[in-house]
């Protein structure tokens, strides 16, 4: 099974193909999607995503994992959560985008 993919993107507003939901941030993974409030995990620009969050997403069987920089190239990726991804088996690909 694959992920959707993202029907559109423009500042502020994410579109999930099959979704009728508009995102501000989302979380996609195969067979599903949901708003990404970075809230939740106390994500912000620096020190970047959370390990909770790459967890959650790496827990539904990506392969690949995308995390985007926004679209001021302004969020960035704690150390952690790349360990988080790397101590997966099978381990997926991180692409920070």
């Amino acid at each position: 099974m694959s992920s959707p993919e993202i029907a559109s993107l423009s500042w502020g507003q994410m579109k999930v193909q099959g979704s009728t939901k508009t995102y501000k941030d989302c979380k996609v993974w195969p067979g599903g999607s949901r708003a990404w409030d970075w809230r939740e995990t106390g994500t912000e620009h620096s020190p970047g995503v959370q390990p909770a969050d790459v967890e959650e997403v790496v827990k539904k069987g990506v392969q690949t994992l995308v995390i985007g920089r926004g679209m001021s190239e302004a969020l960035k990726i704690s150390g952690f959560s790349g360990r988080t991804v790397r101590s997966y088996t099978p381990r997926p690909t991180l692409i920070n985008h």
